[in-house]
């Protein structure tokens, strides 16, 4: 693959204003910092918006007045690695205060290991959080609680075996990085946050909502002001001189939270720029990484952000044989010892998992910059200094020609909020289904309003049901002219159960197996991964449940007890295949009896499919996966380790995935698989994408919610709606 030099951007930083004003922690505030403070210290209740830019202080905008206040915070990060990074964060702050602070973290395998040491005295997960809740609140005059949003929601919705009542007894609720999260996710999340707030105060606590996010768009923002019943504040809304953009010096009262940039503008294709990085700029990649080694006394520190896992092991090998210093690589597949790796690399590879929230210095960038948010995101990796920094991004061809072609570029230093609109005008905007709101999340919503009446007291069984349904119309309905309560319920008896149970978790399914790394030394410990990174480009070997504990680490079992009964294989991965010279591994597909009468049918709607296989394909001279044969046997019966519901979400399309990428306007993020059936060509996507998918044929099919016309277009066994 060919990559080419298009040019040089330069990109002014940015400063915030200080103020002079008491303060938690040991510098002078900015000011919407201050501004979250006043809204925490007022008892009103609020749901807030804090986007101010990166490298701006979000976490201290809420930290600081948590603390001053004593006040019970649930703060909820989008991975569990930020969940981690930011307990030390928290903690350190927690330690400078005069009071006593329990820094509580709740992810699955927190959980797993608590239940572990109490044995028999707990029946579910519950009970476990609700006791180290309650252990906490004894000794401790405030609890902070970290978690995921995966865990929230399991604990709001009694997926942990029962409702565990934590969530009930907090205060204040914080939302980090919201606006990474889907439109499904989005949903879920301000649904849930805006039911605990509209509860009576001496049911649930909670009366303080922050969002930590980017600028909301005119759809988010109308949903967080009208949506939502909590008076809303977007806390930078107003303010024209609190941020100035910088090229030399920002000033008196002025701290740099983004530095100038200089950026080169090269061309890759998505998912390829490993494939340019090793072939077209070899020699250029080594210039980058060496740089300036007597900066920071030896220690230049240099990050690269890739996008996908193959390419960053790619180019991390051949760095490490290479360059004499330390090269480190986080991802998914390699993450662990991860704050060694941030403290100690020279040369640090990586992708999504250092994309958002962890904290690390570095003085150069190289970045893949294939879609907007992630181009934002990753540059903003580069923060709090000053002086010029380099950096490289590598773009799709029509993408960095509309950069440095922009009207905006070409009169002089750009500013971020120039770069904002440029970067609009260059990344195609990926179809976004509207209808997914009313066609899933209002569904969604009303299967868990039926679980919230039926908890409830008899007394109040018809007060929570009226409630919910108004609220349900706030988020799902109203926004949409001419949608009315029937639609809804047309909408959710086009949904079956199966569906239903499995839009109530956070985020969509998807196919794992516990694989054991033995290319990884030290660090080759069990973790559970998604199969197509697997199946694609790793040497792997498929086991049964005896034979894979006997050859891991018996330090590893305890892994394999807590998620075994989640994934669908166990695996050894002996490291990865010669790829094609295009960089592609091997063929991954699927098959199975369900699938042909899925496409079969003449109203094809979201399934959840029992039966499927996956069928791999290599190229010649590239090896096969052993034991694949025992990976769809484990697959195929899902349901028997996972109960009736479970099984494999997916919606399968008669054509290519290409056709369908090309007709539907989606980007090379949305994944679809292909299908192998005597049908002919056809795709699958799984998850919550196949219930995108059907809302993008829908909408493709022009329908109408006009008076007369058929809004759904077939009614399913989903029963009534509530």
């Amino acid at each position: 693959m060919t990559g080419e030099w298009l040019g040089e951007l330069t990109l002014e930083g940015v400063a915030l204003r200080q103020h002079a004003h008491p303060y938690p922690f040991e510098y002078d505030p900015y000011d919407h910092q201050l501004r979250l403070s006043e809204l925490v210290g007022d008892d009103a209740g609020f749901v807030a918006v804090d986007d101010s830019p990166t490298g701006g202080g979000k976490t201290s905008a809420w930290l600081a007045p948590a603390l001053d206040e004593q006040l019970d915070t649930i703060a909820i990060y989008p991975t569990n690695a930020l969940v981690v990074d930011q307990a030390d964060q928290v903690q350190r702050a927690a330690e400078a205060t005069d009071h006593d602070i329990a820094v509580l973290t709740i992810t699955s395998e927190h959980v797993a290991r608590h239940r572990a040491e109490m044995a028999r005295n707990v029946r579910s997960n519950a009970e476990v959080i609700d006791h180290l809740y309650r252990s906490e609140r004894r000794a401790n005059d405030q609890v902070l609680l970290l978690t995921n949003p995966d865990s929230f929601v399991m604990m709001a919705r009694g997926l942990y075996g029962r409702e565990s009542r934590v969530y009930r007894q907090i205060p204040f609720a914080v939302v980090d990085e919201f606006h990474q999260a889907g439109r499904k996710e989005q949903n879920t999340l301000r649904y849930l946050l805006d039911e605990l707030w509209e509860w009576p105060d001496e049911e649930v606590a909670l009366n303080r909502i922050a969002f930590l996010s980017a600028t909301p768009d005119d759809r988010q923002e109308g949903l967080f002001a009208d949506a939502m019943a909590a008076p809303y504040h977007r806390v930078t809304a107003g303010v024209t001189d609190e941020r100035r953009p910088f090229f030399t010096d920002p000033g008196d009262e002025w701290h740099p939270v983004m530095p100038p940039i200089k950026l080169d503008v090269r061309t890759a294709p998505t998912f390829g720029t490993a494939d340019v990085l090793l072939d077209d700029d070899r020699a250029d990649l080594l210039s980058f990484c060496a740089g300036d080694r007597t900066a920071r006394d030896g220690h230049d520190k240099v990050a690269i952000v890739l996008d996908g896992v193959h390419e960053v092991q790619r180019v991390h090998e051949y760095l490490a044989d290479e360059l004499d210093c330390r090269v480190e690589r986080i991802d998914g597949f390699r993450g662990e010892e991860k704050a060694r790796k941030l403290y100690e690399f020279d040369v640090l590879v990586s992708n999504a998992a250092v994309e958002v929230g962890v904290d690390f210095e570095i003085d150069r960038l190289l970045f893949a910059g294939h879609q907007k948010s992630s181009f934002l995101q990753r540059l903003g990796r580069l923060r709090s200094r000053p002086d010029v920094c380099r950096a490289r991004c590598y773009v799709p061809r029509s993408v960095g020609a509309c950069i440095l072609n922009h009207d905006a570029v070409e009169g002089g230093p750009v500013t971020r909020r120039e770069l904002d609109d440029v970067l609009a005008t260059a990344f195609p905007e990926p179809r976004r289904p509207e209808s997914f709101d009313w066609r899933y999340s209002g569904p969604e919503a009303g299967h868990h309003l039926e679980d919230r009446v039926e908890s409830s007291r008899p007394g109040r069984r018809e007060e929570v049901f009226h409630r919910g349904r108004r609220r349900i119309d706030r988020h799902f309905l109203d926004p949409f002219d001419g949608l009315t309560d029937d639609d809804l319920e047309r909408a959710a008896d086009t949904v079956d159960w199966q569906t239903l149970e499995q839009l109530q978790w956070y985020r969509g399914d998807s196919i794992q197996a516990l694989v054991y790394d033995r290319t990884a030394g030290e660090e080759g410990t069990v973790r559970a991964y998604d199969i197509m990174y697997l199946l694609r480009y790793g040497r792997v070997s498929f086991h049964g449940r005896e034979t894979f504990e006997r050859i891991i680490p018996e330090a590893e079992r305890a892994t394999v007890d807590r998620l075994a009964r989640y994934v669908d294989g166990f695996c050894t991965f002996d490291g990865t295949v010669e790829t094609t010279a295009e960089g592609y591994g091997r063929s991954v597909s699927f098959t199975g009896p369900r699938l042909g009468k899925h496409l079969r049918g003449g109203e094809r709607t979201p399934t959840v499919f029992g039966g499927l296989k996956i069928r791999v394909d290599s190229e010649a001279g590239m090896s096969g996966v052993n034991g694949v044969d025992r990976f769809n046997e484990r697959l195929s019966t899902r349901s028997n380790r996972l109960g009736p519901a479970a099984g494999i979400l997916g919606h399968a399309v008669p054509k290519r995935p290409t056709v369908v990428q090309q007709q539907y306007g989606l980007d090379d993020f949305f994944f679809l698989y292909p299908v192998v059936v005597q049908e002919g060509s056809a795709c699958l996507a799984l998850g919550t994408d196949a219930l995108y998918l059907h809302c993008h044929e829908r909408e493709a099919d022009k329908e109408r919610i006009s008076d007369g016309d058929d809004l759904i277009g077939g009614v399913g066994d989903g029963g009534d709606w509530l």
